[in-house]
């Protein structure tokens, strides 16, 4: 059984599975034997010009058909707002699809939500489709 943590907060426990913390910019794996990368809001804290090296990085990485689920703050426009610890981003749900789109993925979803008092939230899936 394998365990995740999110600074030990949360637990996720499944069988079978591999799990590795790595750099964004490099994922330390070889191109193509990933099945699937949960970016859940790791990329807000990126500048705009960080973003597509790691969304390139995610594409690298992804085997054919492997999945990417990337959560983020949906925003009007790509601008800073100040956050726990440093800066986040807001992007609009259409720039961030045609990031993903730039660096080869295919979305096949994009949930969004905004609950009261709080920001909007995007969740976008995109395969990396076979060759």
């Amino acid at each position: 059984m394998s365990t995740c943590g999110a600074r030990g907060s949360r637990r996720i426990r499944l069988r079978d599975v591999p799990f590795r913390l790595a750099s964004l910019k490099d994922l330390g794996v070889e191109p193509r034997s990933v099945d699937a990368i949960l970016a859940w809001y790791s990329v807000i804290h990126l500048t705009p010009s960080e973003v597509p090296p790691v969304l390139g990085e995610f594409a690298r990485c992804l085997a054919p058909g492997g999945r990417l689920r990337l959560g983020f703050f949906d925003g009007d426009t790509v601008e800073p707002f100040s956050h726990a610890v440093t800066n986040a981003y807001f992007w609009p749900v259409a720039r961030m699809r045609e990031q993903l789109e730039l660096a080869g993925f295919q979305v096949v979803a994009v949930p969004t939500r905004t609950d009261p008092g709080a920001r909007p939230h995007a969740a976008i899936v995109a395969t990396r489709p076979a060759d």
